[in-house]
């Protein structure tokens, strides 16, 4: 029976607390369903990845050849045991009719099995002379269906070995699982070394003797998932074994070769009149000096890090948790502080009832239940919620976030046990635990004294009153204010920690948005400084490169040029993610300064090249833990690996180059640099001028893309704007666990003080007067917080920063002074608004009650 009273009592405690639970509620919820949602939004892209990746069944790993893949050397990969798939193919790189964009062409066949396109708009090619296209064409308005586009390739190449036809209708639009990333499409053995699309063309169009690669699939990796341990360790087993079944290829292939040249040379030799003999013979001879220096071919077997966007979407998810990792704990710890305050508070002022159901006989535990119970329910019922929010909602926000920069169906939202216990776990803890605590230091008393109000605390002097010269000088009120602080001392550290935890969120999160947003200008116009990027066909004609030049001559806008060759590479190290570099080789090193800087980011110390080194940016010598010294190993188009020195580190924000003098290129790579790229500077800021002279310089025969350094950096402050979201949920999160906090505390405050509120309402102050009285204290402590959340915000964004970055990307270590402004100002904000709430409560003290005695 007086089991089912205990029971009553702890219900009509929720119900005439309904305020105190709330907000417990809501901090536990705040926590839980950032933590939730931000930790599962990393999980579920990967799983979204993996599930699309099975759906149009990825390779596991590709196979290339320098000489091709004979109809032998599949069925060797076929006879791999454990091979489910090998799919051959053919590709080749082309110019897409006049538009100077590159694409990667493939075969397509009815029974193909591995890296099924989605299509988008139309249909598979079907019959000869139907082209698909990248479906990142048809959003950038390239090209649309039922177009025509004839291939081309550089200035002297003949595509017609390798096609049937050159000439194409666009039947369809696709995306394909090798390419998740919305435009990067890889490295290309023409133009300006990258392409710019794929393609997708009949097998029968295809007029290449030897396929050039190969995709193959094995039966164990089927049931495994995408960016698992488990599948990992899979493919690291069958690389070696996909090696070992090629091993015997490259001499079988060389001597292969060598027969078909000497069966060439043989044939030549016919009866003919003495001058067509001698002719021949010498076509012969000449032939005979070219096919000699056939070298062995080499085999490369690959897994799927090799496709643009694999491994860094990986990354991607993988700082989404990191972030996940460092902002809950935060929300948490300030939960925890603010529920042990909350609950210890409520513990005090349930002293009588304690003490009274310790003199009805009441057990120990049986009077902690009670408290256990109301921080219980508070708990799971905001762990409910928060779960429900934070795995519905979040995952959803990012994920589009991230949409602009990856070609993935919608997010996959899944439900993770393992973060709901940890999530209710902790709420438990926050608010369970804390409730444990604050009952068993009270239990410890005998009934008389807990039916007893607690003796207020005593006044002591405080450090302030020992510098007699300044503690004269303040008011009464300051001085009443000044010892209220000081004594009780829980309460300020409780009520600046709080603050202080709530201004580091909040200024993280502006922060982020500042080194983001600085990127494009630091980047465009700060370190690259040239206006135009001209791509130049290497092999255009006299009659081309006359033409070009002259057209920059006689446009009067135009300030400077530079010839570079920029040449894209592949920069690799065990442990680290293969990243796609830029070979930069001016003409003349001495004039690089108007075009691009190069200088130390935190000293301005300007960076110079010599014949003895490279210049490398800044994020690659990071993420390769290089120094002046070191090398780095980096591989051209034929997987060939070269070293570099590193002679300098330079400032850099976007993409990864490296920096060369001519005669170093020499050293490294064997041959002097082709310059296959103009830099241009020009005085004209109207973009309508720009157009015009875009088009004229694409009309012309030599230039194979132009790219201008505003639009680039438009495109780019564009993709990066995806990030905007997520700092978007940061700063509210923030600002919202900000609101509850100091709810939670002012609350606390009014509360364990309202006899002390009423004694000096009784003695005559107004209520304005008391509300000040209080203000004052909150002010001073909301103040303090916010400059130990200024310091406490430095480190988080540090920590962040480190952790949030791409790859590709290096943001801007600052935080804007108007930042620190906003983050102070919210807070200040929230602190007011709560305030205002309590001058509301203060009027409404009842004063005789609360002034009664218990006697």
């Amino acid at each position: 029976m007086k089991k089912r009273a205990l029971w009553k009592d702890v219900f009509r405690e929720i119900r005439h607390t309904k305020a105190r639970f709330l907000s417990i509620f809501a901090i536990i919820m705040l926590g839980v369903s950032f933590f939730a949602g931000i930790k599962s939004a990393g999980p579920d892209m990967l799983d979204t990845a993996a599930t699309y990746y099975k759906d149009h069944r990825l390779m596991d790993l590709r196979v290339q050849s320098t000489y091709g893949l004979t109809e032998k050397s599949i069925d060797n990969l076929r006879d791999i045991p454990g091979v489910q798939s090998v799919q051959p193919v053919y590709s080749s790189d082309v110019f897409l009719g006049e538009s100077g964009l590159i694409a990667k062409v493939y075969s397509y066949a009815d029974d193909n099995e591995l890296n099924g396109y989605k299509i988008t708009s139309g249909h598979l090619p079907e019959a000869s002379g139907e082209i698909v296209l990248d479906a990142y064409l048809l959003q950038e308005e390239k090209f649309s269906l039922g177009d025509s586009i004839t291939f081309s390739g550089e200035a002297g190449d003949d595509l017609a070995g390798n096609f049937q036809t050159l000439s194409y209708t666009v039947v369809g639009f696709a995306q394909s699982p090798q390419y998740i990333e919305t435009s990067t499409r890889g490295t290309s053995r023409i133009g300006k070394g990258t392409a710019d699309a794929f393609a997708v063309i009949p097998e029968d169009d295809f007029s290449l003797p030897v396929y050039t690669e190969a995709y193959l699939s094995f039966t164990d990796t089927a049931a495994e998932t995408a960016y698992t341990p488990a599948y990992d360790a899979l493919i690291e087993r069958h690389l070696p074994e996909t090696e070992e079944a090629l091993k015997d290829y490259p001499q079988q292939r060389l001597e292969e070769l060598k027969a078909e040249a000497a069966k060439l040379l043989a044939a030549g030799q016919q009866p003919m009149d003495e001058a067509q003999q001698q002719q021949t013979q010498q076509q012969q001879a000449e032939a005979s000096a070219a096919q000699n220096p056939l070298e062995l071919p080499k085999v490369y077997v690959t897994d799927r890090t090799i496709n643009p966007g694999y491994a860094e979407y990986k990354d991607n998810a993988d700082r989404l948790s990191a972030i996940a990792t460092a902002f809950p704990v935060f929300f948490f710890l300030i939960a925890a502080l603010v529920s042990l305050t909350t609950m210890t508070r409520m513990v005090e002022e349930q002293r009588l009832q304690i003490g009274t159901l310790k003199a009805l006989g009441y057990g120990s535990m049986d009077i902690m239940t009670k408290f256990l119970v109301y921080g219980t329910l508070a708990s799971l019922a905001a762990s409910i919620a928060g779960l429900a929010i934070g795995f519905t909602l979040f995952p959803g926000i990012i994920y589009n976030a991230y949409s602009q920069l990856y070609n993935l169906p919608g997010v996959i939202k899944s439900f993770y046990p393992a973060y709901a216990i940890i999530s209710i776990i902790v709420a438990l803890v926050c608010t369970a635990m804390t409730a444990m605590i604050a009952s068993r230091v009270e239990l410890r008393s005998n009934a008389s004294v807990l039916m007893r109000p607690k003796a207020p605390k005593s006044g002591q002097r405080i450090m302030l009153e020992r510098f007699s010269f300044l503690w004269k000088r303040l008011s009464f009120v300051q001085k009443v204010t000044a010892r209220n602080l000081f004594r009780y001392k829980q309460r300020m550290f409780m009520t600046v920690i709080g603050v202080a935890g709530c201004t580091a969120l909040i200024l993280t999160g502006f922060g982020l948005k500042d080194s983001i947003g600085s990127i494009a200008d630091r980047q465009f116009g700060g370190i690259m400084k040239y206006s135009a990027l001209v791509a130049l066909h290497d092999n255009a004609t006299a009659e081309d490169k006359a033409s070009y030049a002259e057209l920059i001559k006689q446009e009067s806008a135009v300030t400077g040029t530079l010839d570079v060759l920029q040449e894209a590479m592949t920069a690799r190290a065990k442990g680290v993610n293969d990243q796609e570099v830029r070979i930069f080789v001016p003409a003349d090193a001495d004039k690089l300064a108007p075009f691009v800087t190069l200088k130390d980011r935190t000293t301005d110390e300007p960076r110079v090249l010599t014949d003895d080194g490279a210049i490398i940016t800044e994020k690659l010598a990071k993420l390769y833990d290089l120094v002046p010294g070191d090398s780095l190993t980096v591989l051209d188009s034929n997987n060939e690996e070269f070293q570099v020195k590193v002679s300098a580190v330079t400032e850099n924000y976007v993409l990864h180059y490296v920096y060369m003098t001519p005669a170093y290129y020499a050293k490294v790579f064997g041959g002097g640099p082709v310059y296959n790229t103009q830099l241009l500077n020009y005085s004209a800021q109207d973009k309508q001028w720009e157009d015009t002279f875009g088009e004229k310089l694409t009309a012309n025969g030599q230039v194979a893309l132009v790219s201008f350094s505003s639009g680039v950096g438009e495109a780019f402050d564009g993709t990066m704007k995806s990030m905007d979201v997520v700092i978007v949920v940061l700063i509210v999160s923030a600002a919202a666990l900000a609101f509850v906090v100091l709810y939670n505390l002012t609350n606390i405050n009014v509360s364990e003080r309202v006899r002390e509120l009423s004694t000096i309402k009784v003695l005559g102050f107004y209520d304005k007067e008391v509300t000040m009285y209080i203000y004052r204290e909150n002010i001073l402590l909301t103040l303090l917080g916010i400059i130990f959340g200024g310091a406490l915000g430095i480190l988080l964004h540090g920590f962040v920063l480190s952790t949030a970055e791409l790859d590709a990307t290096m943001f801007a270590p600052l935080i804007k002074w108007q930042s620190y402004l906003y983050a102070a100002l919210l807070t200040v904000l929230f602190s007011g608004i709560v305030m205002a709430f309590m001058h509301l409560k203060l009027k409404r003290i009842h004063m005789i009650e609360a002034l009664k005695s218990v006697e």
